[in-house]
């Protein structure tokens, strides 16, 4: 492996030997904020946990595709399924006892399990029926008490589905991990202490925390303008719409005053490797609100003191429009990032391939979407503080057109970035001198092949990296 320096100076480390396991850890206070792919970042989860338990992997809360775009049309609220996803990897199922780590193996094998994709309709639902009567074969080995606890969620879940029998919940596919989590959310009103049961009774215990980005009980909803000014709405129609569509209007108002999916493209059963080309290349990502008027959102307070108490950031592969940039633009972030005390390094760790979202992107453009939305967050900011000043008259006027103030100085790409991680074999074009004129140094890490012919990072090498840059 390589490192260059922002003064292009080389030097080179041997490759020792490196096994990221997660079973011993010594006290440090090292300590990790993880901008969160989706389903990318999980690969790293084990190498993460092997260098420091004191992590928090933030995850956006936009998706609408797969389980949980039934899980939106018929009961509203946040996206789980990224959530979910991620504190299922985190699962401890070798540290412990025989008998924990055995009846751990089993929660996560049923917080994991998805009803079938096909079949018919009546099979599907007498699974599921199994399922929460507790007669099901995924229950025979956890404990009494986990397992009624995790039922009494699965049951409520079930009452809020039957008290909206008029919309026709479709089961296909659906995650029972992402069922239980909405059976708790909806329970609590709380997104954030329906993770908190999760983890407590899965055994994933502090400093690991997986926090949402924004901490709301209501629908999030992303948009993104191209290029040539057209507007893509929804994470799933931007990153991989489904084939099949429902079209027609995308919200309803429920008589309780929530707005949840009418009519949206059903996105159970998606193909990410078989979704098309965008017509333009992405402009940039902003949140709508359900009569599709931009929205300004504030990041979780949470993620706001984490940045200012954590020692390495780490911007995740994965998705860069529709997981990492929707964390990026919310209010308060980019001004926590740039001015962070605490932080030390500041990592991006490059995709090795190219998707529907970034086609034709060289690492360059990759830094300078990053940038951007960072420096777009602290402008709303100061749009923000700008119009606390102003009389509620002239507030009322500029509603529409918020933000509006005098415009500020853009930060540096070096102000939010520092290293930037890449693979030898990337299919993203790469120009190391490049990104060191910027002030970011370059480290580049070899790569192997995965079973598509993708390239992707080697385990130990990457290991041997993070475990020198994290703080």
């Amino acid at each position: 492996m390589s490192v260059s320096s922002v003064n292009g100076s080389t030097k080179t480390r041997s490759n020792r030997s490196a096994s990221p396991t997660p079973c011993c850890h010594k006290p440090s206070t090292r300590s990790i904020f993880v901008f969160s792919g989706g389903s990318a970042c999980n690969s790293l989860c084990q190498i993460l946990q092997s260098i420091t338990i004191n992590i928090s992997y933030i995850l956006g809360v936009s998706d609408n595709g797969g389980s949980t775009s039934e899980i939106l049309r018929v009961t509203g609220g946040p996206s789980i399924g990224d959530l979910r996803s991620r504190l299922t990897r985190l699962i401890n199922t070798e540290d412990g006892d025989a008998e924990t780590i055995a009846e751990r193996i089993v929660i996560k094998e049923l917080l994991s399990y998805r009803l079938p994709a096909d079949g018919e309709e009546a099979s599907i639902r007498h699974e599921w029926t199994q399922i929460v009567e507790g007669t099901h074969r995924l229950w025979s080995e956890i404990s009494v008490e986990k397992k009624e606890t995790i039922r009494g969620f699965l049951t409520l879940f079930h009452f809020e589905i039957l008290k909206r029998a008029h919309k026709r919940f479709d089961y296909r596919n659906g995650s029972i991990g992402n069922f239980f989590l909405t059976g708790a959310r909806l329970f609590f009103n709380s997104l954030e202490a329906a993770i908190f049961l999760f983890a407590a009774i899965t055994g994933i215990s502090e400093p690991t925390t997986v926090i949402p980005m924004i901490s709301t009980n209501h629908m999030v909803t992303i948009a993104a303008l191209l290029e040539d000014e057209s507007t893509i709405v929804g994470q799933c129609e931007i990153s991989h719409p489904s084939v099949q569509q429902r079209t027609g209007d995308a919200y309803v108002a429920e008589a309780n005053g929530d707005h949840v999916l009418a009519k949206v493209n059903s996105n159970i059963i998606f193909d990410k490797h078989d979704c098309g080309k965008l017509p333009a290349r992405i402009k940039r990502i902003y949140y709508i609100n359900e009569y599709g008027q931009e929205i300004f959102p504030k990041a979780n307070p949470k993620c706001i003191q984490l940045l200012s108490r954590k020692h390495t950031l780490l911007y995740s592969i994965g998705s860069l429009y529709t997981s990492i940039m929707p964390c990026l633009v919310l209010r308060g972030v980019g001004n926590a990032i740039a001015y962070s005390t605490s932080l030390r390094n500041k990592i991006l760790m490059l995709n090795g391939t190219v998707d529907r979202e970034t086609e034709g992107y060289t690492a360059i453009d990759f830094l300078q979407a990053i940038v951007d939305g960072l420096n777009f967050s602290r402008q709303v900011d100061a749009s923000a503080a700008h119009a606390e000043c102003k009389s509620p008259s002239v507030l009322a006027e500029q509603a529409l057109t918020f933000p509006v103030s005098p415009c500020i100085d853009s930060e540096p790409a070096s102000k939010f970035i520092t290293h930037l991680i890449y693979l030898d074999n990337s299919q993203i074009p790469v120009d190391p001198e490049a990104i060191q004129r910027l002030g970011i140094a370059t480290i580049k890490v070899s790569g192997s092949p995965d079973a598509q012919g993708n390239p992707t990072y080697e385990q130990d090498e990457l290991w041997e990296i993070l475990d020198e840059l994290v703080q």
